[in-house]
């Protein structure tokens, strides 16, 4: 198992991937590569040169391609993976960065490698643009639906969600005690966002137009990175709400305490490759707004939470709604379902029967364009 940035930045991606790591490796033999963090037999941190490294800024190779720092990562990635790949050490090698996907399916054909490549498609991209693979996982049933839909082979992909360890979200201390802990009071009424913070994806800027809309005694809690810039995002946010906007970044092992002091949690994204902090929140019964997208009927399936977030003025009027008549909140959790549904201990069985699966299969070292079978009524149809 590979991932650039477990270890270097708090993404869905490293979540994933480290949830996962601990979850199989008691069954297979897994070795973890990683871009920092501690090491150890099992995670080692190959050399390379991450993306916000001094060697990066220095030497702005991805430049000359119009590429991100991000692809220079995983170029160097690759490279340092070479010699830990080499002599049939791996019978698959797991990887969610799509460049790094795709690096190594060309190296594993320049050197005559013969590992097993599976990808994991959680970057919610367009079919055409996936990257060359033996196997493609996917973690959300939407993305699926459009690869199926595209013509790629069904028996080359599997839909095994991400999970969560619904332990790991419970607290000890009751609301009134956390929320004295932040400094927030008992009635006031919270609404929390975990995401990163931009205005392209997860749409912040959204969520800080439509809480503005508001009346009364709340507190819009932002917690989330700004690993993809707008650095003029938060003086904008706090300009617009002042004191009525918190905006945080805490540990990983701090997101529960926020799930627990929070009344409501809201998402401005219209689209997700799956949404971790998304099913973490619904597994400890925060009552939950998603938008009405496929996607998110099918993680948060209750229609007491969605609205049309591309309609301005919906979520301001949800919000208004619940804070008027807080009872309605008991109608907006989905946490049996996430308890049943997304679940490590539940999926692994079928991530385990996954790994075995590629394992199998022989490697194929062909173009690109030729690593996905187009069925011919798409093709016609198109």
């Amino acid at each position: 198992m590979a991932c650039t940035g477990l270890g270097l930045v708090q993404r869905g991606y490293e979540r994933l991937f480290y949830d996962l790591y601990q979850l199989v490796r008691d069954q297979h033999d897994v070795t973890l590569f990683k871009g920092g963090g501690a090491r150890s037999e099992r995670e080692i941190v190959p050399l390379f040169a991450d993306r916000n490294g001094l060697l990066v800024k220095l030497l702005p190779v991805h430049k000359l391609f119009g590429r991100t720092p991000y692809h220079s990562e995983c170029m160097t990635f690759a490279l340092g993976l070479l010699p830990y790949l080499r002599g049939g050490a791996f019978d698959v090698v797991h990887i969610i960065d799509p460049p790094l996907t795709r690096l190594l399916y060309r190296m594993r054909k320049m050197l005559g490698l013969r590992f097993r490549l599976l990808h994991t498609e959680a970057a919610a991209m367009a079919p055409s643009d996936y990257p060359p693979a033996d196997y493609t996982h996917h973690i959300s049933k939407a993305t699926l639906d459009n690869a199926l839909a595209y013509g790629y082979a069904p028996e080359l992909m599997a839909l095994i969600p991400c999970g969560v360890y619904p332990e790991r979200f419970t607290v000890s201390e009751d609301r009134n005690t956390l929320r004295r802990n932040y400094g927030i009071p008992e009635d006031t009424f919270v609404i929390l966002s975990v995401a990163a913070l931009n205005r392209s994806h997860k749409r912040t800027d959204y969520l800080v137009e439509e809480v503005a809309k508001l009346e009364g005694n709340f507190l819009l809690l932002l917690d989330g990175s700004l690993d993809h810039g707008d650095p003029d995002l938060l003086p904008w946010a706090k300009a617009k709400l002042g004191e009525r906007c918190r905006i945080s970044h805490v540990p990983s092992d701090k997101v529960r305490e926020l799930y627990a002091l929070a009344d409501i949690f809201i998402h401005g994204a219209t689209y997700e490759a799956f949404g971790i902090a998304l099913a973490e929140a619904a597994s400890t019964g925060l009552p939950m707004i998603v938008h009405n997208a496929p996607h998110f009927q099918w993680l948060i399936p209750n229609p007491n939470c969605w609205i049309d977030a591309l309609r301005p003025g919906e979520l301001a009027e949800k919000l208004a709604a619940v804070m008027r008549e807080p009872e309605r909140l008991k109608t907006m959790s989905v946490r049996e379902t996430m308890w049943k549904k997304f679940n490590w201990h539940v999926q692994k069985t079928d991530y385990s029967a996954m790994y075995r699966r590629v394992a199998a299969l022989e490697p194929r070292n062909v173009p690109e364009f030729e690593c996905r079978r187009i069925l011919r009524g798409a093709s016609e149809s198109n």
